[in-house]
């Protein structure tokens, strides 16, 4: 099921593209669903074991990359009492997970997203070869968007059938970023495509799209498949 605590925040604050409140509330319920359903990583994160962290700067060598959302190992035992994980600082990354948003311009924007997305997951496994490297892609399937940065609304198409061609572009260029099912692999270990309906004026509008062109209960991309995926790769890796 998709994080409702994410929808919630769209209603509420719509999108600003030079801000990272969408992607921290977007992060946060990732964190604690996969804290939620992958026993492993629940066991240790109630025990004060695993913390997660936003916007969390990943040094390699020379590099740095700042990540969306890390998972790893809490430098102290902290219980997280009502929560499902803690936050905290890690001391070092067992998950990554790098999030963008295609709200407008979806052929130009997501060249540069998947770019992103292959960047992020070389520097994940640069770090450590275990590290389970993550991307998700929220995309909007609205007709039209209102951007706060520019004076009138963006046409993103005339009908329902042409945003739901740009929506399945989208998602056939995620399908095509890379994947990896072992250390010695070259990708990402998981992927999700989120769509919503948003068009950021009439925010209480705005919704999930979990249907087609969505990716449905069983296709690798859809929320429910992306976390269990997660969970199997910690589970194999770090227990």
């Amino acid at each position: 099921m998709l994080p409702a605590a994410f929808l919630d925040h769209l209603r509420r604050e719509g999108y600003h593209p030079r801000s990272n409140k969408h992607s921290n509330s977007l992060a946060i319920a990732i964190a604690h669903d996969l804290a939620k359903v992958c026993p492993e990583l629940q066991t240790r994160a109630l025990r004060g074991e695993v913390v997660y962290d936003q916007n969390f700067d990943l040094h390699v060598k020379t590099a740095t990359w700042n990540v969306d959302l890390v998972l790893g190992r809490a430098s102290e035992r902290v219980v997280p009492g009502e929560q499902p994980i803690r936050r905290g600082r890690p001391t070092s990354i067992e998950i990554a997970v790098e999030i963008k948003a295609i709200m407008t311009e979806h052929r130009k924007a997501v060249k540069n997203r998947k770019r992103d997305l292959e960047a992020h997951h070389e520097h994940v496994h640069h770090y450590d070869p275990q590290a389970i490297a993550c991307g998700v892609f929220v995309v909007n399937h609205a007709l039209t968007f209102r951007s706060p940065l520019r004076p009138q609304r963006t046409v993103h198409a005339r009908d329902r059938r042409a945003a739901t061609a740009l929506v399945e572009h989208c998602l056939r260029e995620m399908r095509n970023v890379s994947e990896r099912v072992d250390v010695s692999g070259y990708g990402l270990e998981a992927k999700c495509f989120i769509v919503v309906d948003m068009d950021n004026e009439n925010l209480r509008s705005t919704s999930y799209v979990d249907r087609a062109p969505g990716p449905i209960t069983g296709d690798p991309l859809n929320y429910d498949s992306f976390l269990q995926r997660v969970c199997a790769f910690y589970e194999r890796r770090f227990r």
